[in-house]
């Protein structure tokens, strides 16, 4: 599904493309969108893009953070060519999505900042290369220490808990903690007071919805989705 709006003028000589990923637009929000940024040539597909040959900017607009979702943003980073390129998450961002800013990723903004400031935002990115949501900057600084101390060793990696507690069961949580802590079921189940059928069930429920084929592909993975903090 498409829709655009055609200006006088457009943005870098290029289009706006906003990808809603989740199909969270309805038809009111996409008109309200366009109208957020008059002048602009800003097309919203729904739906893979084959081609970002037209665009100078590229909204990446998701509803929630799995890990098809993840492997979708970096494709897109990797396709993207010259457009600049920003994640738009219905609601605050998660710090979890900051080392994107690293891997050429030009911004991180909620639903409800575009709405409002839409124009700034583009042209913020245009002079400086990156925009931030307010209050994050915090998170960033956060972030940036955290590489600082990468070198020390790492005393246990923790899942974070706000990010999957969506995804994830309560149990499904915790059993995944203790195979980040490197316990075997059968200590899983002596620590959970669950019986060894119930924590293999718990951790065969787990790998299906993160699409993992065991528990160290598990690991890989939440830790790739930038879901695990390591505490040193």
């Amino acid at each position: 599904m498409q829709q655009s709006y055609t200006p006088t003028h457009t943005a870098a000589n290029g289009q706006v493309l906003v990808i809603d990923h989740d199909r969270y637009l309805t038809g009111n929000s996409e008109k309200r969108l366009q109208e957020t940024l008059p002048g602009e040539r800003v097309i919203v597909e729904q739906g893979d893009v084959q081609s970002f040959d037209d665009a100078s900017h590229v909204f990446l607009l998701i509803e929630s953070l799995t890990s098809e979702t993840t492997d979708w943003i970096d494709d897109v980073l990797e396709r993207a060519g010259d457009a600049k390129v920003l994640l738009v998450t219905v609601g605050r961002p998660s710090s979890s999505l900051i080392p994107y800013l690293s891997n050429h990723l030009s911004g991180l903004l909620s639903v409800h900042s575009f709405y409002t400031y839409g124009k700034t935002i583009i042209s913020t990115v245009d002079e400086f290369g990156c925009y931030l949501e307010q209050g994050m900057h915090d998170d960033l600084v956060r972030h940036l220490h955290e590489q600082k101390l990468r070198d020390r060793p790492i005393k246990r990696l923790v899942l974070r808990q706000e990010d999957v507690q969506y995804q994830l069961t309560k149990n499904e949580r915790a059993v995944l903690q203790h195979i980040l802590d490197g316990h075997n079921n059968r200590k899983i189940a002596e620590l959970m007071y669950l019986a060894p059928s119930t924590v293999s069930t718990v951790i065969s429920h787990l790998l299906k919805k993160l699409g993992a084929n065991d528990r160290t592909d598990a690991m890989v993975r939440i830790i790739r989705n930038g879901w695990v903090d390591a505490m040193r």
